[in-house]
């Protein structure tokens, strides 16, 4: 017997299978791919049990005669593919004329389909790799494919698929992407009784992003328009105001199709940190349109992934586009009336407005290192706000903390401290260093039960995004936990009751938000479910913990100044906030020392 064989049809289908169908997801990614090729305007998806107990997707398109419907489950059958040329220049999402027969050696496929308007069809019923079976039907014109019991002929491919809910997340991403790429077409997704997606026919992808987005989106959409190296790169993204925690809201399209591709990711990525702060990120949806002969997207099974000709030209493009709509967007936000401060002399003194007697502005002159006349800092505006510290000040914090000793010298530009540390001159970001002292309190209130909640005189309410919608499923109780109070409305609507007692109202749905894209953000499966909670409580107290922090721009009086030195030396990590950002920079005696020639001896 020859130890080389021709494998069996039924197997060689379940290896295509294999290519072409991962999850739930890939079945929706095929089965929308075909209806928008066949010229539909509207694509319903429905899906039971996250998608493995049965999903279907029905369109308006052209639809298909009896022996095509025949056809079209039989492995390498396509109307879109001819010649090798065509390949070379494929214009169409589906080519490969895999998915369905693949589908179908998977599970129980039903193919329902009217080439025109007198509700005449045809019906084929393929099961397990079995010989597909034609019979009539009455179907509207359009197409409807109904699959069921995913992978119940092969328990170890279903064994690695991840909880109803999670299979169910996939697909709204899919169908988001998919949506996205056709702001012209109605998409629908169904869960159950359960609307989950509505997205009405917008006139262009800027009107679709914001759709996508929620209602948070609106009118913070600027367009992009970008042309070079012949590839053109159209599509939106958002003001510069309006930014996100993850990559979550990053979407990319080569010639019509969503795809991954590094050069492009990382010319996204630099555009965004040259416009933004490093660790916040626009959404996009960015149409990349290259000529057919210099990209080759016949490189991944489900072709996720494209190959350029010339990469530096994309890099080029997307990174000159983006950074360009970037920046004529910052010219649409308004600044805001308190960055507009007058000084007012030292003579006000430093209690809200309040004059300081001669004899207490003279002691706390002398404790403070002479904050005064002829000082390095000018005393808050009349009126100025004051945070939360309130304990009297001290001339030096002492601590076994890694940073020593620190004997506080002054503010500069209301955003960072000056302090003597025990080896040089300490420059410490007020913001990130109070950022982290509530972090450190919020995360061990989390852990031990004990956080305070406040109620809202007003409820706030925002729409959420399908991530969002997901996340906040899966995090409700540990919201719950934190103080927040938040209930859903009709839709993906939102509202906002109660909220943590260390977090001002007005930050209540910007911290919700920026910690439900966080969590989005979490490949799923990723770790131990310990592990997972873990990551959910840390990004929760992040979020919590920057919203209600001090703000650069904000002057600090000596006794808030001291306390914020107190608490930051009594942090576990002194270092860097949540974010990772460093709180700290020191110049040595030593180095100072050198710079002005001077020697120790």
């Amino acid at each position: 017997m020859p130890r080389v064989q021709v494998l069996p049809g039924p197997l060689i289908d379940q290896i295509a299978a294999g290519e072409v169908v991962e999850r739930p997801a890939s079945v929706v990614k095929e089965l929308v791919e075909n209806a928008l090729d066949a010229g539909a305007t509207a694509v319903t998806v429905e899906a039971d049990g996250g998608g493995v107990a049965r999903l279907a997707v029905s369109d308006d398109g052209c639809g298909m005669e009896p022996e095509d419907a025949l056809l079209a489950l039989e492995r390498h059958a396509t109307s879109k593919v001819r010649t090798l040329d065509d390949l070379v220049r494929v214009a169409t999402l589906g080519f490969r004329g895999e998915a369905l027969p693949s589908i179908a050696s998977v599970s129980r496929l039903v193919l329902t389909t009217s080439p025109d308007g007198s509700g005449l069809g045809s019906e084929v019923v393929a099961e397990r790799g079995g010989a597909p079976r034609l019979r009539p039907a009455r179907h509207p014109m359009g197409t409807r494919v109904v699959v069921e019991d995913l992978f119940g002929n092969v328990p170890a491919r279903r064994k690695f698929l991840k909880s109803p809910e999670a299979e169910l997340r996939a697909i709204a991403r899919t169908v988001t992407a998919l949506a996205l790429s056709r702001p012209d077409v109605l998409f629908v997704l169904r869960s159950g009784e359960r609307e989950l997606l509505r997205l009405a026919p917008a006139r262009d992808a800027g009107v679709r992003l914001a759709e996508v987005l929620g209602r948070d989106a609106a009118g913070r959409i600027v367009p992009v328009v970008f042309s070079s190296h012949g590839l053109s790169l159209a599509g939106a993204v958002t003001a510069p105001g309006l930014t996100y925690a993850s990559r979550a809201h990053q979407w990319l399209f080569v010639n019509g199709r969503a795809a991954r591709d590094a050069t492009a990711q990382h010319a996204a990525q630099l555009a965004a940190r040259e416009a933004l702060r490093d660790d916040r990120f626009p959404g996009f949806a960015l149409f990349l349109s290259s000529p057919p002969e210099a990209c080759d997207v016949n490189v991944h099974p489900q072709k996720h992934e494209v190959r350029f000709r010339d990469p530096g030209a994309v890099h080029s493009v997307v990174h000159r586009g983006l950074l360009a709509a970037l920046t004529a967007g910052k010219g649409a936000e308004e600044l805001r009336g308190d960055l507009l401060r007058v000084p007012v002399p030292v003579e006000a003194g430093w209690g809200a407005g309040a004059p300081a007697s001669g004899t207490a502005a003279s002691a706390l002159a002398e404790t403070l290192g002479a904050w005064g006349e002829g000082a390095l800092l000018p005393a808050p505006a009349a009126g100025a706000a004051r945070s939360s510290y309130a304990a009297s000040a001290s001339a030096a914090v002492e601590s076994g903390s890694p940073l020593g000793a620190l004997r506080l010298l002054g503010q500069y530009r209301d955003s960072y401290l000056l302090a003597e540390g025990e080896d040089g001159l300490v420059v410490i970001d007020q913001h990130v260093a109070h950022e982290r002292v509530r972090y450190e309190r919020i995360r061990a209130a989390l852990d031990s039960a004990t956080t305070a909640s406040q109620a809202l005189l007003v409820p706030e309410t925002f729409e959420a995004s399908v991530e969002e919608a997901a996340a906040f499923e899966r995090a409700e109780p540990l919201l719950l936990a934190a103080g927040f109070g938040v209930a859903a409305l009709s839709g993906r609507l939102l509202a906002v009751t109660a909220a943590p007692a260390s977090l001002p109202a007005a930050a209540a749905v910007p911290a919700l938000r920026e910690f439900l894209n966080s969590l989005a953000a979490v490949p799923e499966g990723a770790g131990t479910a310990g592990s997972a909670a873990e990551r959910a409580r840390d990004a929760l107290a992040a979020s919590i913990a920057c919203r209600g922090a001090v703000t650069v721009n904000r002057r600090l009086a000596p006794e808030e100044a001291t306390r914020l030195l107190t608490d930051l030396v009594g942090c576990r990590d002194p270092y860097t906030c949540p974010h990772g950002r460093p709180i700290f920079l020191t110049l040595a005696h030593g180095e100072l020392l050198k710079r002005f020639r001077r020697t120790t001896g």
